[in-house]
C-alpha cells in the first residue's frame, strides 16, 4: 500500500524536488506548495510514532519526525507552524523547564503513536523558509539516509515535460606538479524545444577535458517553479561513459553536491549546473557509470559524436546532440607554472603564510590536491556599521570547494576596548563583507575556523541589535495572540535571545528572515487579567553586544 499524502486540502504542486543543488547541499526533500497559506492539516503517512521534534529559528524551523517501524523509514514534515496540542504542549512544558527557546527532542515509541492518515500539525512558513510550504522527506528508520521520494512513488506529480536544456560548457584540463588545472570555461548556446537540443558546428575541445551542463525542469501546471534533475547519462560514439543519478544519499554525502555540481558556476545559478565527470575526491557511488571519470578525450584531428541525456523524476527525458574535434597540438591548453603556489590535498596537510596571514590546511580540507594561496593586499575597505582593523587578506580560492574546514590566523591592530568585539568578514559573491565569525586572540592576531575563503578582514562590532515593539506602550492587548518585537543586527547576526513578562521568563519564537522575534501568549501571566504586566526583552548578538527593551502592556 503506498503512502498517504501527508498534507490535506492542496493541489499537489510542488516548489522544490529531490536533490536540487543547494548551496553546500543536496535538497533532502520534496517541497509542497499549500498556496501560500499557512494551517494546512498534516497527516501521518504511515503508522508509527512521533519519534522526534524539533524547533528551531533555522532549518526546518518547527519539524516533525515520524518513525514507521513496519515500513523501515521515516517521513519528516518541516516548517510547520504548530503541533498537534499534545506535542505542542508537551514542547512548551519542556522549553520552560529548560529555560531553552530552541529545542530538539526524542521520543519513545509509546509517548506519542499515530495512525496513518491522522493529523500531527499543521503547514508554516518556520526556519529557513522563504514562504509557507511543506518540506516532506523518506528516510532510512534511523534518519540517516533519504530517499528520492518520487521515484519511489511515495509522490505522484503530474508532469509530461521534460528537462529544458539552457546552455553547455567545455573545460580543457591539464596538470602542474599534480594538481588538476583547468582552461578557461567555453560556453555554448544550445537550439531545440521538445527534449530535442543540439550545438551548431563542432566543438574543438584538447587532449583531455570534460563538459558541464546548464539545465533545469518544470512540472505540468507549475511553470513558475523550477526543479532539479534526476539523471544524467553520456555516450560518446555511441558507448555509455557517464551516468549520474539520485535514487538517495546518506547524510554524510551531502556536500559532495560541491562536486557533482561545478562549484564556482552553480553559486547563484537558478538552475542545475551539472559536471558531466567525476572528478577528483567525488565518490564513486555518487555514479552509475564514470569511463575515464567521464572525461572526453580526442587526439589532434579526432572527430567523436557526443550524445547526453537528462531525465526529470517523473521520467520525462530531453537529448542533447553535438560532434566534437580533437585541438592542434598548437592549441592545446598549457597550464602556467606558479612558484609560490603550494599543493594541499588528501592525506597532506600544509601552511600557507603571507606577510601577517597564514592559512592552516588540513589533510581532509580538499577533495584533491589543489593550489593554496595567500596574500596580503595594500587595501583596507571601509564596511559600514563596522570598524575596520585590519589590512584585506587573500586567502585560498573560493571557487573551490572545500570538504573541511581551514584555520586562518590574521595580523590586526586591535585597541583594548574593542577586543572582544572582533570578527573576521569574508566578501561574498556580491561583493559585500559578511560576517564569519572568529575572535580576537591577543598578540595582534585574529582566528578563524571556516570553510568561507576568499578576501578577508579583521573588524569590530560595537552596534547592538535593534528591537521595536510591534504594539506601543501601555496597549491592552486582551485579544492578541502574540507579543511581537522587530529585530535586527547591523552585522555579528542576532545569537541569543531571551524575554521575561512580570519577572517570569518566556518562549520566543524567532524567524531571522522575516526579523520577527515573537512570544505566544501560551500560559497565565502571573500578575493577573487587567494589570501593567512588565516586559524586559533582552538581545545578544555574535559578539556580546546587548539590547535591552522595557515597556508594558495591559491583557
Amino acid at each position: 500500500m503506498a503512502y498517504q499524502y501527508p498534507i490535506k486540502d492542496v493541489k499537489g504542486l510542488h516548489s522544490a524536488s529531490f536533490a536540487e543543488m543547494r548551496p553546500d547541499h543536496f535538497h533532502s526533500g520534496v517541497d509542497i506548495k499549500t498556496e501560500g497559506k499557512i494551517g494546512k492539516p498534516i497527516v501521518a503517512a504511515e503508522d508509527g510514532y512521533i519519534s522526534r521534534v524539533s524547533h528551531t529559528p533555522s532549518g526546518y524551523g518547527l519539524a516533525l519526525y515520524v518513525t514507521h517501524p513496519k515500513r523501515g523509514t521515516m517521513t519528516v514534515y518541516g516548517h510547520l507552524s504548530r503541533f498537534i496540542d499534545g506535542v505542542e504542549s508537551y514542547v512548551r512544558d519542556y522549553r520552560y523547564q529548560n529555560r531553552a527557546n530552541s529545542v530538539d527532542i526524542n521520543f519513545a515509541p509509546d509517548k506519542f503513536p499515530v495512525k496513518r492518515g491522522e493529523i500531527i500539525g499543521y503547514s508554516g512558513n518556520t526556519g529557513n523558509s522563504f514562504g509557507p510550504h511543506l518540506h516532506y522527506e523518506l528516510r532510512n528508520a534511523e534518519g540517516t539516509h533519504t530517499y528520492n521520494i518520487v521515484r519511489k512513488g511515495v509522490l505522484r506529480p503530474k508532469d509530461d515535460i521534460s528537462p529544458r536544456l539552457l546552455r553547455l560548457h567545455y573545460i580543457e584540463v591539464d596538470t602542474l606538479d599534480g594538481v588538476a588545472v583547468e582552461a578557461p570555461v567555453r560556453s555554448f548556446s544550445l537550439t531545440g524545444k521538445d527534449g530535442s537540443y543540439k550545438v551548431a558546428g563542432r566543438i574543438s575541445v584538447g587532449r583531455v577535458g570534460y563538459f558541464v551542463l546548464e539545465c533545469r525542469d518544470s512540472q505540468t501546471g507549475n511553470a513558475t517553479s523550477r526543479f532539479g534533475v534526476y539523471r544524467v547519462a553520456m555516450w560518446v560514439d555511441s558507448e555509455p561513459i557517464f551516468e549520474y543519478r539520485m535514487d538517495g544519499y546518506a547524510f554524510s554525502d551531502t556536500r559532495l553536491c560541491n562536486l557533482v555540481s561545478h562549484y564556482a558556476m552553480q553559486q547563484g545559478a537558478r538552475c542545475e549546473v551539472v559536471r558531466l565527470a567525476r572528478v577528483a575526491g567525488a565518490p564513486e557511488r555518487l555514479y552509475r557509470k564514470s569511463v575515464g571519470r567521464g572525461a572526453i578525450r580526442a587526439a589532434a584531428g579526432e572527430e567523436r559524436r557526443v550524445v547526453v541525456a537528462v531525465e526529470d523524476d517523473c521520467g520525462n527525458v530531453s537529448q542533447l546532440t553535438f560532434e566534437v574535434k580533437g585541438k592542434a597540438d598548437s592549441e592545446l591548453f598549457t597550464p602556467v607554472r606558479d612558484c609560490v603556489a603550494v599543493v594541499a590535498g588528501a592525506g597532506r596537510s600544509v601552511v600557507v603564510a603571507d606577510r601577517g596571514v597564514k592559512a592552516f590546511v588540513g589533510n581532509n580540507t580538499y577533495y584533491a590536491p589543489t593550489f593554496c594561496r595567500v596574500e596580503r593586499t595594500e587595501n583596507r575597505p571601509t564596511i559600514a556599521g563596522v570598524v575596520v582593523l585590519s589590512d584585506e587578506y587573500r586567502v585560498l580560492d573560493p571557487a573551490v570547494p572545500m570538504q573541511g574546514r581551514v584555520t586562518v590566523s590574521l595580523d590586526a591592530q586591535v585597541p583594548l576596548e574593542l577586543m572582544t568585539k572582533c570578527l573576521v568578514a569574508v566578501k561574498n559573491r556580491r561583493g559585500n563583507y559578511t560576517s564569519a565569525g572568529g575572535y580576537y586572540a591577543g598578540g595582534g592576531r585574529a582566528y578563524l575556523r571556516t570553510r568561507r575563503v576568499g578576501d578577508m578582514v579583521v573588524v569590530a562590532d560595537t552596534v547592538a541589535p535593534a528591537v521595536r515593539p510591534n504594539w506601543k506602550e501601555g496597549a491592552t492587548l486582551t485579544n492578541a495572540k502574540r507579543l511581537t518585537f522587530n529585530v535586527s543586527d547591523n552585522f555579528a547576526g542576532v545569537d541569543n535571545y531571551n524575554l521575561w513578562i512580570d519577572g517570569e521568563w518566556k518562549t520566543l519564537n524567532y524567524n531571522p528572515l522575516q526579523g520577527v522575534i515573537y512570544h505566544t501568549f501560551d500560559t497565565p501571566l502571573a500578575a493577573g487579567k487587567k494589570c501593567n504586566h512588565k516586559v524586559r526583552l533582552q538581545v545578544v548578538d555574535g559578539v556580546g553586544n546587548i539590547t535591552t527593551f522595557e515597556s508594558g502592556f495591559y491583557r
